[in-house]
């Protein structure tokens, strides 16, 4: 008798170990491929498929998914759909990640509900002008990518301005600290802009290990930053990457392919993890806009 009251009870805990493993599988699956519409489809379709399939298992996602589960259902712009991401930001504002909200709208819809000092010193600054600035010469590389001269001028005033967004974050972290900055980002903007002048200081890999350090203690900062950051971090170091974020180009197939990879068999668990898509997807993005 007592080995039948104890296989059932093993029964018991093996059939709710194999529905939870389930559910998990069901919440990794749903996401990856709003992932994969986010990148290969169009705006409605990414939002019409999250109010179907990921608004209902909101409340079972983390911090970091539930706000990017409001940025995909919100990439329509349709009215209804911003309503409903106002009501859930209110209802659970102390469950999201900020940051990862990404869009504008949605960090203001957050801010009403949060308390942030948007009077500061730091909060006058104009990141989305630095982050223009990095971003401006790098645009240019694919619309004079046949002229050869022009990419080396182009590098050259990359390079100057890459130096510049640098030294002037320098003097900030110097004069408040980073703590004080990214504590003062209202809208999310100067981490963002810092993210990219750290990603691009490849002439200066103390900086950019300075941040990285900084950010990885950060629970709240980004997670796909960061995998960006730790991946040009290895791969600049001439070692394999985690994530495989660092693609470079094959002349002979004229696609853009992985760097080399640490552990490519779980390598697309370690990006979901971090809010990355599967390589595949990714690959089939980039080598489709290039």
């Amino acid at each position: 008798m007592k080995n039948v009251i104890a296989c059932s009870i093993l029964f018991l805990i093996l059939s709710s170990c194999v529905k939870h493993t389930n559910a998990e599988l069901n919440l990794v699956k749903v996401m990856q491929e709003a992932d994969s519409l986010n990148l290969l489809s169009d705006s409605a379709t990414i939002s019409n498929y999250t109010h179907k399939n990921l608004i209902p298992l909101f409340h079972l996602y983390n911090d970091s998914k539930k706000a990017i589960i409001l940025k995909y259902l919100t990439k329509s712009k349709e009215k209804n759909n911003l309503l409903l991401a106002e009501e859930l930001i209110k209802k659970n504002y102390n469950k999201i990640n900020k940051c990862d909200l990404i869009t504008i709208e949605l960090i203001q819809i957050y801010n009403q509900y949060s308390k942030c000092n948007n009077n500061s010193e730091l909060s006058q600054i104009n990141w989305n002008k630095i982050y223009e600035d990095d971003q401006k010469y790098r645009r240019l590389f694919t619309k004079y990518k046949e002229d050869f001269q022009k990419q080396d001028s182009i590098v050259r005033l990359t390079i100057k301005q890459d130096s510049i967004n640098r030294e002037f974050v320098k003097f900030l972290i110097k004069k408040h600290t980073l703590n004080k900055i990214i504590e003062d980002d209202c809208d999310c903007l100067a981490s963002q802009s810092i993210f990219y002048i750290a990603q691009h200081s490849d002439r200066e890999i103390n900086f950019r290990k300075e941040i990285l350090e900084y950010f990885l203690k950060l629970k709240s900062y980004s997670l796909n930053n960061k995998a960006l950051l730790i991946d040009r971090d290895l791969t600049s170091g001439k070692k394999k990457q985690k994530f495989g974020t660092q693609l470079k180009f094959n002349p002979d197939t004229k696609k853009f392919e992985s760097s080399p990879i640490e552990d490519i068999k779980n390598l697309d668990s370690l990006r979901y993890e971090n809010n990355l898509p599967k390589l595949s997807i990714y690959l089939k993005y980039v080598n489709k806009t290039k």
